[in-house]
């Protein structure tokens, strides 16, 4: 990401979304550490055959691992071991119950050992992708904070098709939230339930399909994350989640309010949670 100090966080997100799997390849190849643990992957990763030798096996967990946006759990071996030796489909699988999108998508991919996953080398291809992409996106939020999250989501949220997906996914949440009319933040203080409604009656999941909206709301993030504090409204009120301290006019460069993206913006008068349920 070099020579990229300077830009606006739009641009930057524009430059890179257009483009992320070649930008990703290319700071693959940049970084000498990426590229040592890259090249011991390909040389040793078809050897691994049961779900005990991938945990005994550091280097390449964490190449599978960061593949799946799952790095943090490199030391959760109890948890890793049971999404890869339970049926995922089960409703009573580890894989089910945590509800969380990144455990499913392991446990799919790494819960059938008869034919071990990395066996082929389009498999470890296609898993070395993942990794360079997300190790890229892991270092986005160095240059423009929330940057990382937005193309996440704008890669992600096309394969979501239900508000239960979206509720699984903690990082495409905070996204799709982004016009919703209350920040992450005031979204976690509702139960389940209100949680269910609010998405429902604010997110438009179809609309996931269309790509003007699915940037349109990794920008409006955008914004939100890099407004200054001095020039938006208090923190935790409703006006503060549409504040553009670029453009006072109404007529933001993004349109976020134009009824013509598809972006629902009515809200309640008042900046507590609870009022939207009143």
């Amino acid at each position: 990401m070099s020579g990229t100090v300077g830009f606006q966080p739009i641009q930057l997100y524009q430059q890179y979304s257009a483009k992320e799997s070649t930008y990703a390849a290319a700071s693959l190849k940049a970084n000498p550490q990426d590229n040592a643990l890259i090249a011991y992957f390909n040389a040793h990763a078809a050897s691994i055959t049961t779900p005990a030798q991938l945990l005994g096996n550091y280097k390449i967990l964490t190449v599978v691992l960061s593949a799946f946006n799952l790095q943090s759990s490199i030391k959760d071996t109890a948890l890793l071991n049971k999404l890869m030796t339970q049926d995922p489909t089960s409703k009573t699988s580890l894989a089910q119950t945590l509800g969380n999108a990144q455990y499913q998508l392991f446990a799919n991919a790494l819960s059938n050992w008869k034919t071990p996953p990395f066996a082929s080398a389009a498999d470890r291809a296609q898993l070395i992708s993942s990794y360079s992409t997300n190790v890229f996106e892991q270092t986005a939020d160095t240059q423009a904070t929330g940057l990382a999250n937005a193309l996440y989501f704008t890669r992600e949220a096309p394969s979501i098709k239900s508000i239960t997906a979206l509720q699984s996914d903690s990082k495409l949440l905070q996204v799709a939230l982004a016009a919703s009319g209350i920040t992450y933040d005031q979204y976690v203080q509702l139960d389940f339930s209100q949680q269910t409604s609010f998405l429902t009656s604010k997110v438009k999941i179809a609309q996931f399909q269309t790509p003007s909206y699915v940037n349109r709301l990794a920008e409006q993030y955008l914004l939100q994350q890099t407004s200054s504090a001095s020039s938006a409204p208090p923190a935790g009120s409703v006006a503060s989640l549409y504040s553009d301290s670029a453009d006072t006019t109404g007529n933001g460069v993004l349109g976020i309010l134009d009824p013509s993206a598809g972006i629902d913006t009515s809200d309640s008068s008042s900046g507590n949670v609870l009022s939207l349920f009143a």
